[in-house]
């Protein structure tokens, strides 16, 4: 039996800097909900693109398991997470081979890696799988 996509209604309120970047990026007659779900896709793409790049690390489980460790108890954020790598070399140590694997991310792969660890540290133990090359799902 084929799985039906199930649709759930969302709204919210915006204002400020976020209603003039959706409004920047609004389409004559385009209604803002519309343009929200366009740049939440794009957002969408990005972490998968970034994922594909962590992916391509190579990362062991033991690796993995502690570059989450060293984002433990950090406030992850839109301003926060270009930092993430300095938060990772500072509690790893410069020295540490894995610091220089987090240190090649792009953009997209640090966005995904603070993903990753906001989920993971929220109790989803099983986003391990999407970073780890050989347990993919």
């Amino acid at each position: 039996m084929a799985q039906q996509k199930q649709s759930v209604y969302i709204g919210f309120r915006v204002s400020g800097d976020l209603l003039a970047f959706l409004r920047a990026r609004q389409e004559e007659g385009e209604g803002l909900g519309a343009v929200a779900r366009r740049q939440l896709e794009f957002y969408q793409a990005l972490l998968a693109r970034g994922l594909q790049e962590i992916r391509a690390l190579q990362l062991s489980r033991e690796e993995a398991l502690r570059i989450l460790e060293a984002l433990n108890g950090i406030l992850i954020t839109p301003e926060t997470t270009p930092l993430l790598r300095a938060e990772v070399a500072q509690r790893l140590g410069d020295e540490d081979p894995t610091v220089e694997k987090v240190r090649s991310l792009s953009p997209a792969g640090i966005w995904a890696l603070a993903d990753v660890a906001a989920r993971f540290w929220r109790g989803d133990r099983e986003v391990l799988k999407e970073i780890l090359k050989e347990e993919r799902p």
